[in-house]
């Protein structure tokens, strides 16, 4: 994220930042001190980043002011996208890792009984997984404080055990090891196959948005275990076949998004936990989409050992570290973690408003408890929104026709597909 920022230093493009709605009688003192206290206890938010010579240093702020905006569209005729224009400004801000904030926060009034507390933070700070934990304890303080009753202790969200077990990691026999896993595997460099043009990131992201019925889920998990693979592998395999129908290659890379947290200091610490991986492939036409599943999974086996090792880290190594190369087309980013969260009194809802910086595409796969959220982020230099929906709707029908048939083989799935779209 460093090396991402200084190719434009006062870029907006890696701001993040989800809403949660929040509906019912809501007691925002009760509600800012929840936001404050949550704040103020994540270290990953209050850090300064400067470069160093070769280096990069992070310090700790010891101040850790948390400043709450206020705005107010209860009286617009159109509350909902008033508040969303002003949240889409807001990303534009300039980021400064060295001197200003990562993050920022919002309550936004929509009516009298209807809210938004927005966050946005800087990827450097926060990964998905990170800005659960930060609501889920806001929700947790905020319910404590309306129902009369002590909350649970505060958390420890120091990053130094974290700092001190990359250091152990860095130095180990498996890190030097994995080191020599991702150096073979991607020796050859092969530019990656795109559905779009190759385009620097944009400041924003150009989205399409689609919310599955629920059971969907329970669906993949059936289809997955009736050809040996668990529903992660199955999806996956979906992304490739949908890649080889849309591109006409063989020979694909997906990054896929690995959290690398169980096992960790890092579990319950708000933080960017997460890495990329290359997972690559090279299909045979002949598969049917259940052998490509079992490939995937074998893979993934393959990979599994290795996911720790640092996606910039390999850049690196590979000498691309000053550049927008990179050695996979597509992202893929599954959320299998419950997303679900009480403030008491209230319904309550989570909306991502901004993934960051998107290179090529962005896929993101959540199961919840009312549907499976399936989004697509696209870098809106390559993609316009014509041909990112027909990209969008293109993966639905190859994973219903998937569901339909795992015995399809790709060269089929790739006609069938070829004549619905036509």
């Amino acid at each position: 994220m460093w090396s991402a920022q200084q190719l434009d230093p006062d870029s907006p493009a890696l701001w993040t930042a989800e809403a949660v709605e929040l509906e019912g009688p809501l007691d925002e003192a009760a509600l800012e001190a929840a936001i404050r206290e949550t704040l103020q206890a994540c270290d990953a938010l209050h850090m300064r980043y400067e470069g160093e010579g070769a280096d990069v240093v992070q310090r700790l702020r010891e101040s850790r002011s948390v400043v709450i905006g206020r705005e107010d569209y209860a009286g617009c005729d159109q509350p909902w996208d008033s508040a969303w224009r002003w949240m889409r400004e807001d990303l534009l801000r300039p980021a400064d890792l060295a001197r200003r904030p990562l993050f920022a926060t919002a309550l936004i009034r929509l009516g009298a009984q209807r809210h938004l507390w927005y966050l946005r933070a800087h990827h450097i700070a926060l990964d998905g997984f990170a800005y659960l934990l930060l609501i889920h304890r806001v929700a947790e303080l905020y319910s404590a404080r309306t129902g009369g009753r002590a909350a649970a202790a505060a958390r420890d969200w120091s990053l130094a055990p974290l700092v001190a077990e990359e250091a152990r990691y860095r130095a180990s026999p498996e890190s030097a090891r994995s080191r020599e896993f991702w150096l073979q595997r991607c020796a050859d460099r092969a530019e990656p196959v795109t559905l779009g043009p190759k385009c620097a990131p944009d400041d924003s992201a150009r989205s399409s948005r689609l919310q599955l019925p629920a059971g969907e889920h329970q669906r993949w998990h059936h289809a997955a275990r009736a050809i040996g693979v668990d529903w992660s592998a199955w999806l996956i395999a979906a992304v490739f076949a949908w890649m080889r129908a849309r591109s006409g290659s063989d020979a694909i890379s997906l990054g896929l998004l690995v959290m690398n947290r169980l096992g960790s200091a890092a579990l319950g610490v708000p933080c960017m936990g997460m890495n990329v991986v290359p997972l690559r492939l090279r299909l045979q036409p002949q598969w049917s989409f259940a052998e490509l599943a079992r490939a995937v999974a074998a893979e993934l086996r393959e990979l599994r050992p290795h996911q720790r090792y640092n996606y910039e880290w390999l850049r690196q190594d590979l000498g691309l570290g000053d550049s927008h190369a990179q050695l996979y087309g597509p992202v893929l980013n599954l959320m299998p973690f419950d997303r679900g969260f009480v403030f008491d009194g209230l319904r309550s809802r989570a909306h991502p408003v901004s993934v960051g910086s998107v290179e090529d595409l962005d896929l993101t796969v959540s199961p919840l408890a009312d549907g499976v959220r399936f989004d697509i982020e696209a870098n809106p230099q390559a993609y316009d929104a014509a041909t990112l929906d027909a990209h969008h709707r293109a993966l639905v029908a190859t994973m219903r026709a998937a569901l339909a048939d795992s015995s399809l083989r790709l060269d089929q799935l790739h006609s069938a597909l070829a004549r619905e779209a036509a």
